[in-house]
């Protein structure tokens, strides 16, 4: 990756990186805000309002938008991840985003609730490019001593993007249709779009694209035709790669804690307004839902900074490990737990409630810059698209895929037969059993980081060092088996 197009510097890859990030996100805090997500109809108020008003929907019902969406991203996000091997990583991200932004325009102009279901599933595909290429990019270009906070930098827009989509939802409902805000959204892709698929592409390392040399690098002669590859082959190939990664021990337990914790992520993004608004505010009161809108997106930004920053800045300081990086998230689901069960189960008042749910939610954020560091360095480095994307499967089909419905159906049955008040101190109940996922998802952190054990850590390997299990370039019997060489988990940065 010596030939670098005239256009990258590492700091303009991530400041392009993180305002696309920003936008990817709003996207996710703007249907679930009061403004666009609306209320259901009722005796008091027939006609309801937003999405939910629209189109009659019940809490179930209003929940499948985020599972629609997430079954888009989980049947995609593999496919984008084995296509980087056969093709430029930088252009796959443009067509990516391309259905993306055709994708949220359809939701606004969606005339009914299938339509919109499927648009939602389609800006799922979409997205899968982002998800399962942008962080491996970071971590090629990222300085070595700052990788942590590199990732912290580029996470951390996923809570400033879910509270930007909050307050940009509540405030454009307050002129006008939700249905413009979509259209909006779809509009500020598009530079992203033209410079990904126009400009010269960057290399991915482990990734071999079907891209001519850069017009400044010299030419040896015309390059060889490529091979077009049986299906069989190529189906050999991802299947022996996807296995290679469920072979990597502390790969498998982080899945499985950042699964759990993505869980309870996703029921506090999607109820938590609605929460808020339904135990602090009267149902007639007809600024609560933009107030509780703009309250929930200014904590989630301040917190969502802070604590990302705080856990990329203290992963770098305690020592860029695998094991320390896990101890790292352990900590923050943990000690995050106590904090926000006191903010469901003994606040009373609207600012109290806020208060102890931010320091929750700091703590819980610190763990967002970790995380991603260790889900790229515990696979082969022509393996981190494949480990991210599978991460991304297991997380939103086990994790915020059922946890909206399932919480939403759990609150419909707790509120059945009460009244207004009393179904509303039912949200209590249901934001703390969720909550108890956090406690499941430090204890396999901290499996995560006892396996943490010489070998496992893949920085400074090259890509590409083995045959996968189909055949292909994958990352081969590695890692675990191969403990006695390579780096160790103790290793620097690479």
């Amino acid at each position: 990756m010596t030939d670098q197009p005239r256009w990258f510097t590492p700091l303009r890859l991530l400041g392009i990186f993180c305002l696309t990030n920003l936008v990817v996100y709003l996207d996710r805090g703007l249907i679930a805000s009061n403004g666009v997500n609306g209320s259901p109809r009722t005796e008091e108020d027939p006609n309801g309002s937003g999405i939910q008003g629209d189109f009659s929907l019940s809490y179930f019902e209003d929940g499948l938008l985020p599972a629609l969406f997430m079954v888009g991203l989980l049947i995609a996000s593999p496919i984008f991840a084995e296509a980087v091997k056969h093709a430029s990583a930088f252009r796959l991200l443009g067509t990516g985003m391309g259905v993306w932004a055709a994708a949220v325009v359809a939701c606004g102009a969606a005339p009914n609730f299938v339509c919109l279901l499927l648009a939602r599933a389609f800006v799922g595909v979409g997205e899968a490019s982002f998800v399962a290429l942008a962080a491996p990019f970071i971590d090629d270009y990222a300085p070595a001593a700052q990788k942590a906070r590199w990732f912290a930098a580029f996470y951390l827009c996923i809570p400033v993007g879910f509270a930007l989509g909050y307050i940009f939802g509540g405030v454009i409902t307050a002129f006008t249709s939700w249905r413009w805000t979509f259209v909006i959204e779809g509009v500020a892709m598009i530079p992203f779009i033209i410079f990904a698929l126009t400009a010269t592409p960057l290399q991915l390392r482990g990734s071999n694209p079907d891209e001519p040399v850069p017009s400044h690098a010299p030419s040896s002669g015309p390059a060889p035709a490529r091979r077009r590859r049986p299906w069989r082959e190529v189906l050999a190939e991802f299947t022996g790669d996807v296995a290679t990664v469920f072979r990597q021990r502390v790969w498998v337990a982080v899945c499985g804690a950042y699964t759990a914790y993505v869980a309870v992520l996703g029921v506090y993004a999607y109820w938590g307004p609605k929460a808020g608004k339904a135990l602090f505010f009267s149902s007639t009161d007809k600024g609560a839902s933009s107030q509780a809108d703009l309250v929930f997106g200014g904590v989630t930004v301040l917190t969502g900074v802070l604590g990302s920053v705080a856990g990329g800045v203290a992963l770098d300081k305690m020592g860029s490990t695998l094991r320390n990086a896990n101890v790292l998230c352990a900590g923050s689901c943990l000690v995050g737990f106590f904090w926000l069960l006191l903010a469901f189960t003994a606040s009373r008042s609207f600012g109290g409630f806020m208060g102890l749910f931010a320091v929750g939610q700091f703590t819980i954020f610190l763990l967002q810059a970790p995380v991603a560091a260790v889900g790229m360095w515990c696979v082969p480095p022509e393996l981190r698209p494949m480990g991210a994307s599978l991460m991304t499967v297991a997380i939103h089909l086990l994790g915020d895929v059922p946890s909206p419905p399932l919480v939403g159906l759990l609150q419909s049955s707790l509120a059945a037969g009460k009244d207004e008040a009393e179904a509303a101190q039912q949200w209590r109940i249901s934001l703390s059993v969720v909550s108890l996922l956090l406690l499941l998802s430090g204890a396999l952190f901290l499996v995560a980081g006892w396996r943490s054990v010489p070998g496992t850590d893949y920085r400074g390997r090259e890509a590409g060092g083995g045959k996968g299990a189909g055949g292909g370039r994958g990352g081969g019997e590695v890692g675990v088996e191969r403990a006695g060489s390579g780096d160790t988990a103790g290793s620097g940065v690479a």
